[in-house]
């Protein structure tokens, strides 16, 4: 590619690019000067024309001189008299032609090789992930809303069975999940949630504590009372290998009698146990300060959820003073309005936490479309100086064949009263 035509016309000026060249044209004694004048000259030259050597190679230049003559008219006042009389003067031109080629820089071939091997390099160091949590944790197991005894059918409910066996399955299981998740933090103490609805009714009738409703339920209280302590019982000797527990009783509203013969009875049994505590104290809210935390217990959340935050610092005043974190743990409230699981919120610097249910969806629950729910039990980690850092849920799940997935090694029929073996 050539670009042709420019053309430069340079007029006679003192000590300029034009005065040099005229200097040259009219062939003075020395005008021609050195191989260095004449390099910067050309220099000057393409700068003036605005050609970089970066992007155009000069090909040719010509200089083309010219020089006419012109006659000027002189004037001259003298005394009011005026004489006007004429010279010859000669003009000088210069015109420059520069011829230009685009220069085309050389395409480099890309190479995958090349563009790796200038890479810049990284050092990485292989290590093994700490928990930045300091001083001694506490494990809290809540596995709230059992509703033992509570009966439902897949056929009926379109979502999964459930009877006194399954919801002890799902009990343990629930437990379980949070001891293999917290084993690697080495709790030093557990608190264990009892209660809470873990009974579904409260009589031989199939009522609740306060209930005139007839209840779904998977037989006699006797029995579903003596499968129930055995599991508990099996659950707390699990947590006992892992570290002191402290079993605290928060009566629910559907179980308040049996939930308290359940509690008494484990207290009795590990009576002289000094690594079992279990607290049956009458409140239906309860509290603790572990650090810098301050936890409370209660099974209903009821009337206007920003009086709650004042609610824990009436209660437990000492312990409300001496913490920096502060917290409601509670279940099902049994509204229509409300679902198992729903999203925290905050109260006076309280931040309360509703926890998801065990249950499943029964008869009940299906007609008045309170279904969207998903079973599960949760746990929680506590530091005494950073307050709560870590919560678990063990979902159980709320079809028939997720349930079997999750929980190993169990068979079950669909019929309501299926025994599992």
């Amino acid at each position: 590619m050539e670009k042709e035509g420019i053309i430069l016309s340079f007029k006679e000026e003192p000590n300029s690019i034009s005065g040099i060249l005229t200097a040259y044209i009219k062939k003075n004694p020395g005008a021609d000067g050195t191989d260095e004048d004449k390099k910067n000259l050309i220099d000057s030259i393409l700068t003036n024309a605005g050609i970089s050597p970066d992007i155009w190679k000069v090909t040719k230049m010509k200089f083309t001189p010219n020089a006419w003559g012109v006659t000027m008219k002189q004037k001259k006042s003298k005394k009011g008299k005026s004489e006007t009389w004429a010279e010859q003067a000669t003009n000088y031109q210069l015109k420059v032609e520069i011829y230009v080629e685009r220069i085309v820089p050389e395409k480099e071939e890309f190479s995958l090789t090349k563009l790796i091997e200038t890479m810049p390099t990284f050092q990485f160091s292989h290590y093994k992930p700490k928990f930045n949590i300091d001083g001694e944790i506490c494990l809290e197991t809540a596995v709230l809303d059992a509703h033992v005894g509570k009966l439902a059918w897949l056929y009926e409910t379109s979502y999964r069975n459930y009877d006194t066996n399954i919801a002890l399955e799902d009990y343990k299981y629930a437990l379980d999940q949070h001891l293999i998740w917290a084993n690697s933090f080495k709790p030093t103490i557990i608190e264990y949630i009892l209660g809470q609805d873990f009974f579904h009714v409260d009589n031989m009738s199939s009522h609740t504590t306060g209930g005139e409703h007839t209840l779904d339920v998977d037989g006699r209280l006797t029995k579903i009372t003596s499968k129930a302590v055995e599991i508990v019982l099996k659950n707390i000797y699990e947590c006992r290998k892992m570290a002191p527990v402290k079993v605290r009783w928060i009566p629910g509203n559907h179980d308040f009698y049996a939930s308290f013969a359940l509690a008494y009875i484990i207290k009795e049994h590990f009576r002289k146990d000094k690594f079992v505590t279990v607290d049956l104290g009458d409140s239906s809210r309860k509290a603790t300060l572990w650090g810098n935390l301050l936890v409370g217990w209660t099974h209903r959340i009821v009337g206007k959820h920003n009086t709650w935050g004042n609610e824990l610092a009436q209660m437990f005043p000492e312990l409300w003073g001496k913490s920096k974190f502060r917290e409601w743990h509670h279940g099902d409230q049994h509204k229509k309005q409300d679902v198992k699981l729903v999203p925290t919120f905050t109260s006076g610097g309280v931040l309360c936490r509703q926890l998801t249910a065990l249950s499943p969806v029964d008869k009940w629950h299906f007609e008045n479309v309170f279904t969207d729910a998903i079973p599960g039990g949760e746990a929680f980690l506590w530091s005494k100086d950073v307050g709560i850092f870590a919560n678990f849920i063990s979902w159980t799940g709320q079809y028939e064949e997720h349930r079997n997935k999750l929980i190993k090694g169990i068979k079950q029929t669909s019929q309501p009263n299926a025994t599992i073996k």
